[in-house]
């Protein structure tokens, strides 16, 4: 946690301009090895799970309200995923295999769209974190959630 502080501490001093002024040195001449690192952020993940003789499950993360959510949104923005290819999927899906569709929409309003198939040789590693962190997301805790509902509801 107190890396964490830390690093926004930095960020937040970079950002508003209150860190201590740099040495002033001769800017470094750009040379073919160095270029801009072009990232994107995800804001939404999708993932929609078909087959494997249970019908369709829908799982959907908009935002990151937990940590587990948030480390969706990181996988989503990393190069590794974002190199991912269209498809990961086999010739015959056998029945009792599920498909699944991961759909992240990023800040500069463009989405990345993958299919797995359950099994396919050669599926990345990202991909199917994404897919476990997903499809084991924690619901809600509602323990402590009082409902007081008047006399007769929702009948009359």
């Amino acid at each position: 946690m107190s890396r964490f502080l830390l690093s926004a501490a930095v960020l937040l001093a970079g950002l508003t301009g209150t860190a201590a002024p740099a040495v002033a040195a001769e800017p470094a001449a750009p040379s073919a090895q160095t270029s801009p690192v072009v990232t994107r952020q995800a804001v939404a993940v999708a993932l929609v799970r078909t087959g494997g003789g249970s019908g369709q499950a829908v799982t959907t993360l908009v935002g990151a309200n937990t940590r587990e959510d948030a480390a969706v949104l990181r996988l989503a923005s990393s190069a590794a995923f974002l190199a991912l290819r269209p498809s990961y999927t086999i010739a015959r899906v056998p029945a009792n295999r599920f498909t699944y569709r991961i759909e992240a929409g990023y800040r500069d309003r463009t989405t990345k769209r993958v299919i797995v198939v359950q099994g396919a040789p050669g599926t990345p590693q990202v991909a199917l974190d994404v897919i476990r962190m997903m499809t084991n997301v924690r619901g809600m805790n509602l323990d402590n959630v009082r409902l007081n509902f008047g006399p007769g509801f929702p009948f009359n």
